[in-house]
């Protein structure tokens, strides 16, 4: 949202801060000047400072009914029936605040509000700042950003704040693919408005470079930037929008560099340069960006993922960043890992499973693990770790791990494919004997399918020589089954996240 004085509700929303730090209530605030440090702190998403606003104004100003509607929003986040109760009170003040608080009590979070949209509507209230944004807010995270395009020109008329109409709708069309052409039209319009607010530009510059429009994205920036030279999300946008090409991508990393001296924790020039230098030929380059992003930033599981897909010669630093920052928590290291599974980025997958289990040991994740070796033909590694197993399950306080006929029928074709045809020959033989108990009409399906890729492989490892040694080994079990196969209860689901069967 574009501020007239950002110092001054800074240094408002600093010294109110300081106020409640230092447990100090002497301060006295105009009326004005708590709702000023209220939107501001909501702009922070600081909570506390929310809540000590809500305290002061109901000991400076108890009557007041604009504190009142930010009351119930504060405890409508908190307490569906306290905000409810605050709204059914008699003698309330009817505003367009109250009415986006009704909306959202009930339609929240997945109802459908638009009755209720004409309604607020048609009764004529004049919306606020406030009651603008928190409308806003509320259809875009019921994701009804239809009401939002379709209802601009109604909110026009009902509202002396067009200009941060505007920008908010803007705002939140800006991502919709649907709606991002709406976006870009408002944004023009508020550069129209506002020809010399360099927040207007940026935003017109955002739209421009969603819709791919990177030389209008890049006009818009210059704009932004000859109002305010060092307005760093202007140098963001040029930087992005120079990127796309070969031509200027030197110019991109020269702006996107400087965007990082000033905010080095701006996730999103880290990827960007980062990119710029990858594109350029420039790995090492790239690689050093996202170490110091690591370095400095605890949110880098993202940074990770690029990090691996860019296939370091040596990972282990960047894992050893990211295990002092993240800790050794099994789950988050096989989540990780299945989202660049997912990606069919086996090797940076492998990777992290690789150093996590010589550091701290896989457990419920070890069948993944197998797993992940074998679609990568790691077919030695797969026996390997298969023996590893059975050495813990017989030695006194060793791991006990329990795998399902699906991971043995992958070491049964490790063993074929790396030409251990016996040991390829008796495992299948055992699991085809075994005949699990299944009731489940997809598990016996299944079944079925490995009790064939079983046979399959019992037929080849007692005639190798039908495998040609000329050319590549087939798969046997790549060839027979599926690729849902090796997606389904025994792996990670379409979210990335592991299965719990």
């Amino acid at each position: 949202m574009p501020q007239n004085d950002e110092q001054y509700m800074r240094d408002l929303y600093d010294r109110f801060r300081a106020d409640v730090m230092n447990n100090n209530n002497s301060e006295f605030y105009e009326e004005d000047e708590l709702l000023d440090i209220y939107d501001f702190a909501q702009d922070e998403g600081d909570d506390m400072v929310l809540l000590y606003v809500l305290l002061a104004g109901a000991r400076l100003y108890p009557d007041s009914k604009f504190l009142d509607e930010r009351k119930a929003f504060f405890l409508s986040a908190v307490n569906d029936q306290s905000a409810r109760a605050m709204f059914d009170r008699k003698g309330r003040e009817e505003s367009a605040l109250w009415g986006v608080l009704d909306l959202s009590l009930k339609n929240y979070p997945d109802g459908n509000p638009e009755d209720g949209l004409t309604e607020l509507l048609a009764s004529g209230v004049r919306f606020s700042c406030e009651a603008l944004i928190r409308l806003i807010d509320t259809l875009h995270e019921l994701d009804r950003d239809d009401l939002i395009a379709e209802n601009v020109h109604i909110l026009e008329e009902r509202t002396e704040f067009k200009e941060l109409l505007y920008y908010e709708a803007s705002e939140a069309l800006i991502h919709n693919d649907r709606y991002i052409s709406v976006a870009r039209d408002l944004a023009e319009e508020l550069t129209k408005n506002e020809p010399f607010n360099p927040d207007d530009w940026v935003q017109l510059a955002k739209a421009e470079f969603g819709m791919e429009h990177f030389d209008e994205a890049i006009v818009a920036a210059d704009y932004a930037l000859a109002i305010d030279p060092s307005h760093v999300h202007a140098q963001l946008m040029k930087g992005l929008a120079l990127a796309t090409s070969d031509d200027t991508r030197h110019e991109a990393i020269a702006l996107l560099s400087d965007v990082l001296r000033v905010e080095p924790e701006n996730s999103l020039a880290v990827k960007a340069l980062a990119e710029a230098y990858r594109a350029d030929g420039k790995k090492g380059a790239a690689l050093e960006v996202y170490r110091g992003f690591m370095v400095s930033s605890e949110a880098n599981s993202f940074v990770l993922l690029d990090i691996l897909k860019m296939h370091p010669d040596d990972p282990v630093p960047f894992l050893e960043l990211f295990s002092r920052q993240t800790g050794h928590t099994e789950r988050k290291w096989l989540e990780m890992a299945a989202q660049l599974a997912n990606e069919h980025e086996l090797l940076g997958a492998l990777d992290m499973l690789d150093y996590y289990h010589e550091r701290y040991t896989l457990r419920e994740g070890m069948e993944y693990y197998i797993r992940i070796n074998y679609e990568a033909s790691r077919y030695e590694r797969v026996i390997e770790l298969f023996d590893w197993c059975l050495e813990q399950s017989q030695a006194p306080e060793g791991i006990r791990y329990g795998f399902s006929p699906f991971c043995y029928l992958l070491v049964a074709g490790a063993n074929l494919m790396t030409g251990n045809y016996r040991d390829a020959m008796e495992i299948s033989d055992a699991l085809i004997k075994q005949d699990p108990p299944i009731t489940d009409l997809d598990d016996m399906m299944r079944w079925r399918g490995m009790k064939a890729t079983l046979k399959y492989i019992c037929e080849l490892a007692s005639n190798p020589d039908r495998i040609s040694i000329n050319a590549p080994r087939r798969d046997p079990v790549a060839d027979m089954l599926p690729k849902e196969f090796f997606q389904g209860s025994w792996s990670h689901d379409d979210n990335g996240k592991l299965s719990d069967q």
